[in-house]
């Protein structure tokens, strides 16, 4: 399984490698009818119009465009670093992680699941550390530049709500998902938006109380200490967001029909119309997380 990964740049360092990168994962995935696709196709999604900001300069919604870049690149490489441990079989660094790979290879989750715990893990585990980690590259912690970055963490919420359309008419469109045709429903989809924005500025809003954290800990302790708080958090989150995966794991096992039936239909195979972004020209956090 690791070919699969074969000629992607697993180390990308802005966000159009990191858009190359995902897109290519995600066509190599759907082919083979792989629920860990939908989560880096919704991803994609996120860090495509991430890109398209960050191409406009001065003239987009970043102060630090350049930082961003970096971000969108690491961000990346933390998930293709879960995925290939995924494919060969090893064990994640972290609970969430665990959790959504799980759920995918047991064959009990519905798309919006696999979005929904992917996106759980990467925003409140892997998210602080992308930040911290590109802050300390740049070497700047002073509060004016800690603030330019904190806007630049906040407009990505703007981002989130421009995409979450696209993003869940693909689960359906593309994955076939059974329960976005729900949500999506005109008297439903503004409340779906107005829940699923509030409760991603919020875990964000508690990613960047973790960054400042980790930025003026004061030793490697202190540091360790917040990451095990990012760790419990995000594990916490991605049990709650298992349980429908769960349940219908659990009735399958004791027979119950319907629950069968509903596993028992092959995802279709999805019609992928990728355009790669152009291409200019790491930390483990295995060690980290212990």
């Amino acid at each position: 399984m690791t070919a699969l990964l074969d000629g992607i740049d697993l180390h990308p360092r802005d966000v159009d490698s990191a858009l190359v990168a995902l897109n290519t994962v995600v066509a190599r995935l759907a082919a083979r009818n792989d629920a860990r696709a939908v989560f880096p196709d919704v991803y994609g999604i996120i860090t495509r119009n991430v890109a398209r900001e960050v191409r406009r300069g001065d003239q987009g919604l970043f102060l630090e465009p350049a930082w961003i870049s970096r971000l969108a690149g690491r961000f990346a490489e933390r998930y293709l670093e879960t995925l290939a441990w995924s494919l060969r079989g090893e064990p994640q660094d972290c609970a969430a992680w665990d959790i959504a790979y799980r759920a995918a290879s047991a064959g009990t989750t519905v798309p919006l699941d696999d979005a929904a715990l992917g996106i759980s893990a990467h925003i409140n585990f892997d998210l602080a550390l992308g930040l911290w980690q590109t802050i300390e590259e740049m070497g700047d912690t002073t509060p004016e530049k800690l603030a330019r970055y904190k806007h630049d963490h906040d407009a990505v919420n703007a981002l989130l709500a421009e995409s979450l359309p696209e993003a869940v008419a693909r689960l359906e469109e593309r994955y076939g998902c059974t329960v976005t045709p729900w949500i999506r429903r005109p008297a439903l989809m503004p409340m779906t938006s107005e829940v699923a924005l509030f409760v991603l500025g919020l875990w964000r809003a508690h990613v960047w109380e973790d960054v400042l954290a980790l930025v003026h800990a004061p030793d490697r302790a202190a540091q360790q200490a917040v990451i095990t708080r990012m760790h419990q958090r995000s594990h916490s989150l991605g049990r709650v967001l298992s349980v429908g995966s769960e349940v219908r794991r659990l009735a399958r096992t004791w027979g119950f029909a319907p629950a069968r039936a509903a596993l028992s239909r092959v995802r279709p195979a999805p019609v992928l119309r990728l355009v790669p972004a152009p291409v200019p020209v790491p930390v483990r956090v295995r060690s980290r997380a212990g």
